[in-house]
């Protein structure tokens, strides 16, 4: 079976549209040849995700188009064009994706073995014992690999050194990660989970590390005066409906001295569009906020055990739970240029969801 280019181009046209329709989110021409070239890349559903950079609510669809025009079989967690789905890639030109990701340091352009000597060791031993990720808070935590990577290159941009830190959600431990370096002046946990407020000040009690605290706080009301304008970095990594950022963030932001402070935070392709992308970065530079540095794919999280009950697993063309990491999220760096103008108001509403939000 062979087609032309227009032929080809007219039957993806029609499936796209199908998808723009039935999926009510942001997706686009590009993402359709993103996953095209993911299937042809890999079978395995969780690796089509982690590849195809689409956001699942968007690719799911998609994936059901495909299977409803023939062109693709799901099947026992995995997927596979079919011969019509093959004729149709190679008749649009589309190729598999071809990786090239740095085997020693991940693809993070970070080691964080750089760290002091020790550190890597302690953390490792102190997180195996951490509370479990529950979906009450949309939690699930990083590898240690990608903590101790977000610590190293925080402390490589000048952001951790003798500053006062201000952790905003902190299941991954990015708070105890960067006291055993030893370097900050003050660390500041918060988080909603009183079971990691209590684990965090037990392992500083523990570990000596005088310089760390942990305080139980609910990102939707205002930050307390005390913490207004105190901090030289803030790290989190937030929910992701914009609310939700937005409402991290502008924690975050009310939280750091001043132009020069630096702010960090992960944002995924699963469930976030580049038309959500692009809406916060506009925010950002709204309120004073330039982006310094965007590394893809830079965090890794450890597979959380309730994905069977994640709001996208009934959206799946076929079940089976992933063998591997899957959900990754770029890490952000950001910077003031100025004083943010915020209000410093509570927030009302549901922060965990919106219409790309895949895994709450």
């Amino acid at each position: 079976m062979s087609l032309t280019f227009q032929e080809a181009y007219q039957d993806l046209r029609h499936i796209y549209d199908q998808t723009r329709q039935a999926a009510s989110v942001p997706f686009t021409l590009r993402d359709a040849e993103r996953a095209l070239a993911a299937l042809l890349t890999t079978d395995n559903l969780w690796e089509a995700i982690r590849l195809s950079h689409v956001p699942l609510r968007a690719l799911s669809t998609f994936w059901h188009q495909l299977i409803k025009a023939g062109l693709l079989k799901a099947h026992d967690g995995a997927l596979r064009l079919t011969e019509s789905g093959q004729a149709l890639t190679q008749a649009l030109g589309v190729a598999p994706l071809r990786e090239a990701t740095c085997a020693h340091c991940e693809g993070r352009g970070v080691d964080y073995r750089t760290l002091p000597e020790g550190v890597a060791e302690r953390f490792a031993e102190i997180a195996r014992h951490r509370p479990e990720a529950i979906q009450a808070y949309d939690q699930g935590f990083v590898t240690d690999a990608t903590t101790l990577s977000r610590i190293a290159f925080a402390w490589h941009r000048g952001d951790l050194e003798g500053k006062a830190i201000i952790v905003l959600g902190d299941d991954d431990l990015m708070s105890i990660a960067a006291a055993l370096t030893g370097a900050p002046a003050h660390i500041l946990a918060i988080d909603i989970d009183e079971r990691l407020i209590q684990f965090i000040n037990e392992v500083a009690r523990q570990e000596g590390l005088d310089r760390l605290e942990a305080v139980r706080y609910d990102l939707r009301e205002p930050l307390p005066t005390a913490w207004l304008r105190r901090f030289d970095t803030f790290l989190t990594d937030p929910t992701e409906s914009f609310l939700g950022f937005k409402t991290t963030i502008e924690r975050g932001l009310l939280a750091l001295r001043g132009p020069g402070s630096a702010g960090y935070f992960g944002l995924t392709h699963v469930e976030s569009s580049y038309e959500k992308w692009a809406q916060i970065q506009r925010f950002l530079l709204d309120h004073g906020a330039v982006l310094t540095d965007l590394i893809d794919d830079f965090s890794a999280y450890v597979n959380w055990g309730y994905i069977e009950s994640m709001r996208s697993w009934e959206w799946l063309p076929t079940h089976s739970l992933p063998e591997r990491a899957w959900y990754y999220s770029a890490l952000h760096r950001i910077e003031l240029l100025r004083t943010p103008d915020l209000d410093n108001t509570a927030v009302e509403g549901d922060i965990f969801s919106d219409a790309e939000a895949a895994t709450t």
